[in-house]
This record gives C-alpha cells, sequence and structure tokens, in this order.
C-alpha cells in the first residue's frame, strides 16, 4: 500500500472515517445513515481511498465484501489514529498536579534551605520529579529565556519584557568566623590575615558586607586573601569550623551546618541582606503542579 505522487503522504481523514465506520457496520446503508451521507457519497469515499493509496481495499462480492489485506492494514492504523487522538484530547483536558516534572533554580544556599520541604512534598506524591538546579543569577535568568528551567530565584531585578517578578522576602547575610574569633574587632586587615573561603557566591556577599559596613581598606577583589574555594555549599563552612579562614553566606545556609557551634558571626554595625524575586517567563503558561511550589516558596521566604 503507497499513496498516489502528490497526495503529500497524509490519509484524507473524511475518507478514513468513512472507511472506518464501513469496515465496522460492514453495510454501506447502514455506514451512510450512520454518518448522514448518501450511499453514492460513502462509495465515493471509498473509491477515492483506493485511488490515493493505490490500492484496492474491499473485495466486492454482491452486496457484501470483505477487507483485502490492504484494507486490514488501514483499519488497524485507524484505530491507532483514533487511539492517539483520544489520548492527545485527554492529556490536553487534563492537568494533573500531583504528576509530571518540576524544573526550579536558585541561589545553592537558597536550595540546600529549599530542597528539604521539597523532597518531603515529592515524597507524599511520588508522580511529582522534582529538578532544583543551583546557580548564579544571570544563568538563571539565561535558563529561563531559554525554556531550560521555569521558575528561578533570583536577586536582582530584571526589566525585560519577557519575565515577570514576584517580590517572595529576603536573605539576611552573614559574615561567618571560626568560634574562637567570636568577640574579635573585626577589620579587613585582620579578616586578611584569616583568609576568605571562596564560593560561587562568595564575592557576590561580601561585597555588599564590606561595602556596606564601611570597610575602608577594601579596594577591591584583587586585595582579597582567597584562602580557599568550594563549589559544594553544604562544604563551605567546614574549613571555617576549624580556623582556617571566614566567609559570607545566607543565614538560612548558616543555620543548617551541622556544626554550627563552631562558628560565629560578626557583629556588624549594618545588617544586609538581598531581595528575592521568583522568577518567571511572562508569556509561558505553568503546569497547575507548579502552584504548590510558588507558595511553598513564599512561604517559606517570608513574604
Amino acid at each position: 500500500m503507497q499513496l498516489a505522487e502528490g497526495d503529500n503522504h497524509m490519509v484524507n481523514q473524511k475518507w478514513l472515517l468513512t472507511f472506518m465506520s464501513l469496515a465496522e457496520t460492514r453495510h454501506f446503508t447502514l455506514t451512510a445513515e450512520k454518518l448522514h451521507m448518501t450511499q453514492p457519497g460513502v462509495s465515493q469515499h471509498i473509491h477515492k481511498l483506493e485511488a490515493q493509496l493505490q490500492t484496492p481495499l474491499l473485495h466486492r462480492y454482491g452486496k457484501q465484501f470483505e477487507l483485502t489485506l490492504a484494507g486490514e492494514k488501514l483499519y488497524a492504523y485507524g484505530l491507532q489514529a483514533q487511539a492517539l487522538h483520544t489520548e492527545l484530547a485527554q492529556s490536553i483536558e487534563l492537568d494533573d498536579p500531583l504528576q509530571g516534572q518540576c524544573r526550579i533554580a536558585c541561589s545553592g544556599a537558597l536550595a540546600m534551605y529549599l530542597y528539604p520541604f521539597f523532597l518531603n512534598y515529592q515524597s507524599r506524591h511520588q508522580g511529582i520529579s522534582i529538578s532544583l538546579e543551583a546557580a548564579p543569577n544571570q544563568n538563571i535568568i539565561n535558563d529561563l529565556l531559554e525554556n531550560k528551567t521555569d521558575i528561578g530565584i533570583v536577586t536582582q531585578e530584571q526589566f525585560s519584557e519577557q519575565l515577570t517578578q514576584t517580590y517572595v522576602g529576603e536573605q539576611a547575610l552573614q559574615l561567618v568566623l571560626p568560634k574562637q574569633y567570636e568577640n574579635e574587632n573585626i577589620s579587613f586587615d585582620f579578616l586578611n590575615s584569616l583568609g576568605f573561603i571562596n564560593h560561587p557566591d562568595g564575592f557576590h556577599f561580601l561585597e555588599k558586607v564590606l561595602k556596606a559596613n564601611n570597610f575602608s581598606d577594601y579596594k577591591n577583589r584583587e586585595n582579597v586573601h582567597i584562602k580557599g574555594y568550594i563549589n559544594q555549599l553544604s562544604q563551605i563552612l567546614s574549613p571555617v569550623s576549624k580556623g582556617l579562614g571566614y566567609t559570607v553566606l545566607p543565614a538560612s545556609a548558616v543555620a543548617q551546618f551541622e556544626s554550627v557551634d563552631m562558628l560565629s558571626i560578626a557583629a556588624l554595625e549594618f545588617k544586609v541582606s538581598e531581595k528575592l524575586y521568583l522568577t518567571k517567563k511572562r508569556h509561558r503558561e505553568l503546569p497547575a503542579r507548579y502552584q504548590w511550589f510558588e507558595q511553598k516558596i513564599k512561604d517559606l521566604l517570608g513574604n
């Protein structure tokens, strides 16, 4: 069975519907009545299909017929097409809030804070799949614009026609020192003597704290003494707890560190925090399963 040249390799759906009905009723008159057609009209559709496919579909004898092998194959194809059509219609209508993948991106500190809550939800609703990406602001924005993630939490307002943002709260930044320095008079020289434990958001956080508190000796990143770099959030505070350096992290990340009693938080004159914005693509409709995550993020982050 093959299509005639110039027929664009598509079976005419109206003719196919007539053929499927005829194959099921096995009667031209009943098919005509069922489809509100004339009997010659039914015959014409079958002849057009046979011409298009370049093969007989019916073996006629008297007023009766049997399907040819090509007719049997076309009938099987028609059943598959009907099933796919039904499945598609149901899929479009159904937006199950407890099924499907949720793709969310935020900073490493927020990921560490939010992920346990997401896991608890997933354990109750295992049809949900969670993809949580820890990334800096610009990477999150790029991924949103390229449809690689669906919800992002960033610390910068984006003035873009393609994005929409909702303020969801703030995260306090803390200058974290080893426990033995909890009463130390903090200066930039002292911090440099101790050494900075850097991480993916390290310089961004450090500069905000130093500039807000007028550490006059701080000029730029080049005069920061870096003692180490770690890109695994859960490990950033380990060298600090062992007296090997200092760092700057959101309070939520510090609170979750298992040896928090080995740390001290510097008493800064001016507290520093970052605003957090839940960010999505403006004209991209998200499935219902994202509603719980959006509300949970807003509840946890304080808005």
